[in-house]
């Protein structure tokens, strides 16, 4: 399994889980993405900050972890909320 860290920045904010893929290019943007279903068993835990690591409590992107290894994932915008502070909906 893995365990994926989610940095949250907004109070009251929700989790969505989808979009799966069976494959993908070059992102969704080239519009190779094929979508399939997705089935699975997940174990959602909120960690405080604090009680995070120091390498962890400045996490500011999503990250996994496995028994051996780290995921890393990149964004266009590190911050959303940060570049879009008067309309958050211009993201998409």
């Amino acid at each position: 399994g893995t365990t994926m860290y989610y940095p949250v920045e907004v109070v009251g904010a929700m989790l969505s889980m989808g979009d799966a893929h069976a494959a993908q290019g070059d992102s969704e943007l080239d519009g190779t993405g094929i979508e399939t279903s997705i089935t699975g068993q997940f174990k959602i835990t909120v960690l405080k900050k604090d009680t995070l690591s120091p390498a962890l409590s400045v996490l500011d992107s999503p990250l996994g972890e496995t028994e051996s290894e780290w995921i890393v994932h990149g964004f266009t915008e590190t911050d959303y909320l940060a570049t879009y502070p008067d309309d958050p909906s211009q993201i998409y």
